[in-house]
C-alpha cells in the first residue's frame, strides 16, 4: 500500500488514509488545547468528522465518473485534501462538468442536512449562540452543528473557485470547452487559475490573520494548472497519430515455456517495460519487466514466464489513435496494449513508444514547413 493505509472500501471503491495523515489530527486538536485534554479531544473528533466530509466528497465524484464509464480505484485523504484516482479522463464537457460539481454538490446537500437536523435537535437560537462563541467558549453540542454546516459550506466555496485543478478550475474549463478546442480551453482555465494564485499570495502577505496554508494552496494552483497544460497537449499531440504508425513487428517476445533466465538476458538489452507472450504466433497475454525481476528473485532462473503472464491485454486497430491507445491502457491492469490487424497479431504497443512519438510528434513541430523550392511556409 505504499505511503497510505486502507481503511474501507465503499461502493468498490478503496478509502485509503495518507501516513501524514496524523498531523492533521494534532493541527485539529491544537486550537481546542487551551480548554483542555476534552477540548483537544473535541477537536481531534470533528477533524475526523470533516474529513468524513471530505471522503463522501471524493466519493461523489467517483460515483458520477463510474456512472460514466470511467473506473476509479482509491480516494486517499491527505492533510490537504482528497484525492479520488480515476483511470481515465472525461471523454465530453458534459462529463468532466457533472463530475466536477459533484463533490462539492455533496458538501451543500451535508450543509443542509446538517443545518436541519441541528436546528430540530438545538433550536436556531442556541445555534446562533453557538457559532458567535465558537473558540471562545469549552466545546458543546451545539457547536458540533456549527462545525459541520460552516466546513462543508465552506468546502463547497472554497472547491468552487475557478483555479485549475480544483473543482472550480474543472467547470470553468468544462464551458470553455463547449466554445474552443480542449487544450485551448484549458490554456484559458489555467490562465485564470495563475491569476487566482497570485491572488492567494496577495491575499496571504496583506491579510493580518490569513491561513498560513494560503501560499502552499497557491503553489499547488500554480504548478497543477502548468500540469494541466502540458497533459492537454499530450492529448492533442496523440490524438494526431495512429496506433499503426508506432508498433514495431520486432519488438522481443516471449513463450509461455520461456525461462526466467532466459527472459532477464532479453531485459539486460531491451528498455521496454512490458514484453507481450505468444504462441504459434497466438497472443497469449503480456509480462511486466518488474514482474519478471520479482518472479526471478523468488523462483531463480528456471522459473517459466508462463507464472507472471497478465491475459487481460487491451486490444486495438492499427488505426486507433494514440490517445485511445492510451485511454485503453489506463483502465487495464498492464500499462500496454495489442495492435491487431483481425485476428493478426502487430505488436504491443507500450508506455515508451507513446513517450518517444510524443517526442519526435513534438519535435517535428518545431521544424519549420518549406515548399518545394525551400520557401519557408508560413
Amino acid at each position: 500500500m505504499g505511503s497510505s493505509w486502507r481503511v474501507a472500501t465503499i461502493a468498490g471503491i478503496h478509502l485509503n488514509l495518507h501516513v501524514s495523515f496524523a498531523l492533521v489530527l494534532v493541527l485539529g486538536a491544537w486550537p481546542w488545547l487551551v480548554f483542555g485534554a476534552k477540548g483537544a479531544l473535541f477537536g481531534a473528533a470533528m477533524t475526523l468528522a470533516i474529513f468524513a466530509c471530505i471522503a463522501l466528497h471524493e466519493l461523489g465524484h467517483s460515483l458520477v465518473a463510474r456512472a460514466f464509464g470511467i473506473p476509479v480505484t482509491d480516494i486517499t485523504l491527505t492533510p490537504i485534501g482528497g484525492v479520488a484516482v480515476l483511470k481515465d479522463r472525461p471523454k465530453t464537457p458534459t462529463q468532466e462538468l457533472l463530475i466536477a460539481v459533484a463533490g462539492p454538490l455533496v458538501n451543500v446537500v451535508l450543509a443542509a442536512v446538517f443545518a436541519g437536523v441541528g436546528l430540530v435537535i438545538e433550536g436556531p437560537e442556541p445555534l446562533f449562540a453557538a457559532a458567535d462563541t465558537l473558540m471562545r467558549e469549552p466545546p458543546r453540542a451545539e457547536h458540533i452543528w456549527v462545525l459541520l454546516v460552516s466546513a462543508n459550506v465552506g468546502l463547497a466555496v472554497f472547491n468552487m473557485l475557478p483555479a485549475l485543478p480544483m473543482d472550480g478550475g474543472r467547470v470553468l474549463r468544462a464551458v470553455l470547452s463547449y466554445v474552443f478546442a480542449p487544450e485551448r480551453a484549458t490554456r484559458v482555465a489555467a490562465g485564470v487559475a495563475r491569476v487566482m494564485a497570485a491572488l492567494f499570495i496577495v491575499l496571504w502577505l496583506m491579510a493580518e490573520h490569513a491561513s498560513p496554508m494560503l501560499p502552499f494552496i497557491a503553489m499547488v494552483v500554480w504548478f497543477g494548472a502548468g500540469a494541466e497544460v502540458r497533459e492537454a497537449k499530450v492529448n492533442r499531440v496523440l490524438a494526431m497519430i495512429r496506433a499503426g504508425d508506432v508498433v514495431s513487428p520486432y519488438g522481443p517476445r516471449f513463450e509461455p515455456g520461456t525461462t526466467l533466465g532466459q527472459a532477464l538476458k532479453t531485459l539486460m538489452v531491451s528498455p521496454l517495460p512490458v514484453f507481450a507472450i505468444e504462441q504459434d504466433g497466438r497472443l497469449v497475454g503480456a509480462v511486466r519487466r518488474e514482474d519478471l525481476l520479482e518472479a526471478a528473485r523468488a523462483n531463480g532462473a528456471w522459473g517459466y514466464v508462463a507464472s507472471v503472464v497478465i491475459r487481460d491485454v487491451p486490444v486495438i486497430d492499427p488505426f486507433d489513435t494514440l490517445d485511445e491507445v492510451r485511454s485503453k491502457m489506463q483502465r487495464a491492469s498492464v500499462r500496454a496494449a495489442a495492435v491487431m490487424r483481425g485476428s493478426i497479431f502487430l505488436g504491443l504497443i507500450t508506455e515508451l513508444e507513446l513517450a518517444q512519438a510524443m517526442e519526435v510528434a513534438d519535435r517535428l513541430k518545431q521544424v519549420p514547413r518549406r515548399d518545394s523550392l525551400g520557401r519557408e511556409l508560413p
